[in-house]
């Protein structure tokens, strides 16, 4: 994309996003001005890719310039535990260190993986335990999920409900195909964790290709941290060079907790962290989409794998072992959802040549809207919206299914009184490469 080009069009998506953020209204995780809650974050940075080697300092520096360094109770990393490589479990040390050091963190709540790992399932399940409905823990996943879960294993069962685990990339949710991982995120989802999926960062953050060193003019977009005068971004450059490609993706998700907005690129990073212009947050997300594998309870239905590139995250759920008939339930939960609000819900599921199935959506166990059938033609990913559906937080939302053949990618609710986000009208959200995270 040309320069320019992309440069004007970030700025329009500045512009909106304070438009969108000057409603007065609060939405959780905010009230009265401030962060209600504590911040953990668990990255890899160890072996497959370097990327975290730059998004580790940016998410740190995200926190720092938006007001929630106090919020940063743990942050683990190097955590692939099956593979590592000692030269870039120390590049990445580096990074973070030198980050934490550099923008005022208290070092105490930094825990290498491969060096002190019992210390890092201590801290993180400490800080479990230490949640509650007002002072929950947003706990970010930038890596897999073998430190997460063994930690949520160590915690105290009562406080999991007041978790709620950040994650934009199926790579981190445990679905790699050069690694042979325990656990998955359903090993999260299913100790009562509250799973919050946004979009794949990769797509505004990420420049050059996955596994190649990019060329001098893909870093274009980040020369800002080159020419800032402040030697805290200069390092940020630093560290982006070492890495050897322009792709803080996964600092994407600290964007998205300190703003409320998933579609972070450079542009907005520059405008907080080089001219320091922090953005208010959201009173409420215009769009929230809730994946289907990442529904709480699963009966009937188990997750899916397929490698689908026109399935969201390239997952979803099919019936489980011939069932004819299943659900998927879950509760409405979500970090900067309006706490009540009308909203059109669209279905997506799957539509399979000479396969029927008929489907029915529920909100705390009524029926919204009139059932409906899958037609058997063949049509792949099909979507069907219920309008003006009354949704608040803590509803159970269910979608049942009478068929062998109903397969569900995802529920998304798109609120009527909101302004539609950038990129409202864009694909399901899917990975750039095979193992891009």
């Amino acid at each position: 994309m040309n320069k320019t080009l992309l440069v004007t069009c970030a700025a329009a998506a500045w512009l909106l996003l304070a438009a969108r953020c000057s409603r007065g209204a609060e939405g959780r995780p905010y009230a009265g001005g401030r962060f209600q809650g504590r911040i953990a974050w668990s990255a890899d940075g160890n072996h497959n890719d370097p990327d975290d080697w730059i998004a580790s300092p940016a998410a740190l520096a995200i926190f720092a310039e938006a007001g929630l360094k106090d919020r940063l109770v743990h942050f683990d990393y190097n955590c692939i535990l099956p593979l590592t490589d000692p030269e870039w479990e120390k590049k990445h040390a580096e990074s973070v260190l030198g980050a934490a050091e550099r923008y005022g963190f208290d070092k105490s709540t930094f825990f290498d993986c491969r060096r002190d790992l019992e210390g890092a399932l201590a801290g993180l399940a400490g800080a479990i335990d230490k949640s509650s409905a007002a002072d929950p823990l947003y706990l970010v996943v930038a890596g897999p999920m073998e430190v997460p879960v063994r930690a949520i294993e160590k915690s105290d069962p009562a406080k999991r409900k007041f978790v709620y685990c950040i994650s934009h990339s199926r790579w981190n949710d445990g679905f790699a195909s050069k690694y042979k991982f325990t656990f998955t995120k359903r090993g999260v989802i299913e100790q009562d964790v509250r799973w919050v999926q946004i979009q794949d960062q990769n797509r505004l953050l990420s420049f050059g290709r996955y596994g190649q060193p990019a060329a001098a003019d893909e870093f274009a977009p980040y020369f800002w941290m080159r020419d800032s005068q402040d030697p805290r971004v200069r390092f940020l450059w630093e560290r982006m060079l070492v890495s050897t490609r322009p792709d803080p993706s996964d600092a994407g998700m600290a964007w998205f907790l300190a703003t409320g907005d998933e579609e972070c690129d450079p542009v907005k990073l520059r405008r907080l962290l080089a001219d320091r212009q922090v953005p208010p947050p959201l009173a409420a997300r215009s769009r929230v989409r809730i994946e289907a594998e990442n529904f709480r309870h699963l009966e009937g239905y188990a997750l899916e794998d397929r490698s689908d590139r026109g399935a969201s995250h390239r997952l979803g759920v099919r019936p489980a072992g011939g069932a004819a008939a299943g659900r998927i339930r879950t509760l409405f939960d979500e970090p900067f959802a309006p706490a009540a609000g009308r909203c059109d819900v669209e279905i997506r599921h799957l539509d399979e040549a000479g396969q029927r199935c008929r489907f029915a959506l529920f909100v705390s166990g009524a029926a919204r809207g009139a059932a409906w059938e899958s037609a058997g033609e063949g049509r792949g990913w099909t979507s069907h919206t219920i309008r003006g559906v009354e949704i608040k937080i803590g509803d159970e939302i269910r979608v049942d299914a009478e068929g062998p053949a109903g397969r569900l990618d995802y529920v998304q609710f798109n609120y009527r009184d909101a302004a539609a986000p950038a990129a409202q009208a864009a694909p399901p959200s899917r990975s750039s490469g095979v193992e891009k995270r």
